[in-house]
């Protein structure tokens, strides 16, 4: 199945679907990230939702009538989900664990959320950088040991994915939630949209204002993003066996042989340089 119908098939209807006491995996897809999930589709698959992070996605989905019901949208910040699942959190005496940005990030932001939510359990937390895989299998283990009831991952897309897969496989049977930038976005106050910004639809151009490096991104993927959702568009929202995501990754596959083909072919001409020498030497 394409990243486009594994999407739509686990889109949440209402802010009850992200109740952590019903222990789901739950990630989001902006416009960036869902141009990195095309190549990753079968990541997704092994999510029980799937939530539209931007207007742009909602406005976009609506139009193609991807689902029977009236999109919404949800992001994990403070302008949406977040604020909900501390709230149960709280209430239900849960505990949260937050892995994600730098160390120097994490831990400004774990100081934030305790100074806003004071009655928030909250169990640990760790960076989200690791020098090695024996590293990163530590900590996955340490984690389901510590078994936190809520987690929140950000790591950016694929690798939080990945992440959150295998702390699954690993044993960990509570909530997660990816998280993408917002425990980066937190390091200094709670709120980090003004309330103006969130109010009118701007959060997008903020972060374009706010944060180095998602214009940059943004004028690569976004367009991206709008050309696979048009195609959609005129094929009326139905995907077969050559939708343009399986085309995108074919383009990837060949790209990449293509670059390893370059590797080897330098590589052959060091050596024919070196014989070469060699002989002259000789």
């Amino acid at each position: 199945m394409d990243i486009y119908n594994i999407f739509i098939s686990r889109i949440p209807r209402t802010i009850e679907d992200f109740d952590p006491r019903k222990k789901k995996l739950i990630t989001f897809l902006n416009p960036h990230s869902y141009t990195l999930a095309v190549k990753r589709a079968d990541l997704f698959e092994s999510f029980d939702y799937i939530a539209p992070d931007g207007i742009l996605v909602v406005a976009i989905l609506n139009l193609l009538k991807a689902v029977a019901f009236k999109i919404k949208r949800f992001s994990c910040d403070m302008t949406s989900v977040v604020p909900y699942v501390f709230k149960i959190a709280i209430e239900n005496k849960l505990s949260t664990f937050f892995l994600g940005t730098n160390a120097s990030g994490i831990k400004e932001s774990v100081k934030v959320f305790r100074k806003s939510f004071p009655k928030l359990k909250i169990s640990g937390f760790r960076n989200g950088y690791f020098s090695s895989e024996r590293e990163r299998d530590e900590a996955i283990l340490n984690i389901v040991k510590l078994k936190p009831d809520i987690i929140f991952v950000g790591m950016g897309t694929i690798l939080q994915e990945t992440m959150v897969l295998d702390l699954r496989k690993a044993g960990y049977e509570g909530a997660v939630y990816t998280c993408g930038g917002f425990l980066h976005q937190t390091k200094n106050e709670i709120n980090f949209y003004p309330q103006f910004i969130d109010k009118l639809n701007l959060r997008f151009f903020y972060r374009i204002f706010k944060e180095n490096g998602v214009l940059k991104r943004s004028i690569k993927t976004y367009p991206q993003f709008c050309y696979l959702m048009m195609r959609r568009l005129f094929k009326g929202g139905k995907a077969d066996d050559s939708s343009d995501e399986a085309k995108i990754n074919n383009k990837i596959k060949i790209n990449e042989a293509r670059r390893n083909i370059k590797v080897v072919s330098t590589n052959e001409e060091l050596l024919k340089a070196n014989r070469n020498r060699l002989a002259n030497s000789n």
